[in-house]
């Protein structure tokens, strides 16, 4: 592989509180050598003027899907997570995810992606195996006891934990979502949930969901809490976690930095009642594909999406940007972009989450500094979902980005959201230099990563 070196960058590791000026070398894949002294290899960095950080992690994104009777990837989210910075994605969020995740982790291992990947194992699944197909009723005691049974065999073969949309399956209640839960409890994996409600009703929500956590002694993780909590309720939601936090609830949360959300009109966050939840109209709902592909909503589009193209993407303008400020300076909030694309359409967090915290929430409005947004991109996601990534330590696999701070900036729009943001100068995976100067130069360097 031959030994590289990054000279003369501005290095920050908050996983090992660093912050000055080093040089770095890899071996065979790893961290090799930290040095003051200028060092020497087969490739050479030059990183002066530049900022060196551990890989950014994306702890809560959506995977791309994998052909089977094409043997690929339908490749288009990945690829974005690599240009915007990030070296690790963990997919099978929100309880939705590859339905044969064997055949998915082969072909990952086998094939290589541009980024690794982590997986939980998503609650969604669990119900089509066991033939639970109507979202809106309660599974019966066997097929629950059988989905424990499934979930306690899928996570020994080195997923991170377990994901529910609760949302998105009224029909799950509290014995199904505690049994199955309790399948972590063996080796204290995660559970992260899109929490049952949002808005004026985000408190409960929670509070169903956290009583999982501290009846089981779990970790638990409430996803994208802006999207849950940012209509007027973040600072008594932010206040009602601290609280549980204070008494020992292992809890924590992620956000991304946009104050809109993105989900199928055909999903049950658009079930009658949403126009009030949200104190809202149809013209806040913008369609990302098909044929009304970038226009706001009609009550008659809305319905004729519904009823004949339910899985198409769209974004809601609806959240409060002050709120979703609140939530990113939050010291238990880690960054996640809930990216989610079909065929390069959908949600510009997708290509842009990364590069938009630092160019508007370190930069811009100075809500974080640069050692603060880099920890809730690295080493506190890596830690709480128990990886051996986000560190720059002798011996850490060598997943790294380079970038130059007086450029970065987002450039994903709503109407262009793949577009690559600037100043992202490399990144490498596992050792090897993934990208230059926004070019890909390896596609496959991603590989699938287990709890360590």
């Amino acid at each position: 592989m031959g030994r590289t070196v990054i000279n003369n960058g501005f290095v920050i590791d908050p996983a090992n509180r660093i912050q000055s000026y080093l040089n770095i070398a890899i071996d065979n894949g790893r961290i090799a050598e930290i040095s003051r002294k200028s060092l020497e290899g087969d490739t050479v960095i030059d990183a002066e003027g530049l900022i060196v950080t551990p890989g950014f992690i994306d702890c809560h994104m959506h995977e791309d899907p994998y052909n089977a009777e094409k043997d690929r990837f339908e490749i288009s989210i990945f690829e974005c997570m690599l240009k915007m910075g990030v070296t690790t994605a963990i997919g099978g969020n929100c309880g939705i995810g590859p339905d044969n995740i064997h055949q998915y982790i082969e072909a990952v291992n086998t094939k290589g992606i541009p980024v690794n990947l982590g997986l939980l194992l998503p609650h969604g699944i669990l119900r089509k195996m066991e033939n639970v197909n109507d979202k809106y009723k309660n599974a019966d005691p066997i097929k629950i006891k059988k989905m424990k049974k499934k979930a306690e065999e899928l996570l020994e073969i080195g997923l991170l934990g377990l994901s529910f949309g609760i949302r998105y399956i009224p029909g799950l209640n509290r014995e199904e979502l505690m049994e199955i839960s309790s399948a972590c409890k063996k080796d204290n994996k995660i559970v992260s949930a899109h929490i049952r409600d949002d808005a004026a009703n985000v408190k409960e929500a929670a509070e169903e969901f956290i009583s999982i956590g501290r009846e089981l002694g779990i970790p638990i993780q409430i996803s994208h809490i802006g999207s849950m909590a940012a209509y007027g309720q973040m600072d008594e939601f932010l206040s009602f976690v601290d609280c549980y936090c204070s008494h020992g609830i292992d809890i924590a949360m992620d956000c991304y930095p946009y104050s809109a959300f993105s989900t199928k009109i055909g999903e049950t966050t658009y079930d009658d009642g949403f126009l009030q939840r949200y104190n809202t109209d149809y013209e806040s709902i913008e369609i990302c594909e098909g044929k009304y592909k970038g226009q706001r909503c009609t009550e008659k589009i809305f319905r004729e999406l519904r009823e004949k193209a339910p899985d198409t993407l769209t974004v809601a303008h609806v959240m409060r940007e002050d709120e979703v400020d609140r939530a990113i300076a939050h010291p238990n909030v880690f960054i996640a972009s809930d990216g989610i694309l079909n065929h390069n359409q959908g949600h510009p967090r997708a290509a842009g989450t990364f590069p938009r915290v630092i160019y508007e929430y370190v930069k811009n409005k100075k809500i974080l500094t640069l050692y603060q947004a880099i920890e809730k991109m690295t080493s506190l996601p890596a830690k709480r979902f128990g990886i051996n990534k986000g560190t720059l330590s002798i011996g850490a696999d060598a997943d790294i980005t380079i970038f130059d701070y007086n450029t970065i900036k987002d450039n994903a729009t709503f109407d262009n959201p793949v577009l690559p943001p600037d100043g992202i100068k490399y990144v490498i995976i596992n050792g090897k230099i993934a990208l230059e100067n926004n070019i890909i130069r390896n596609h496959n360097l991603g590989r699938f990563i287990a709890k360590s």
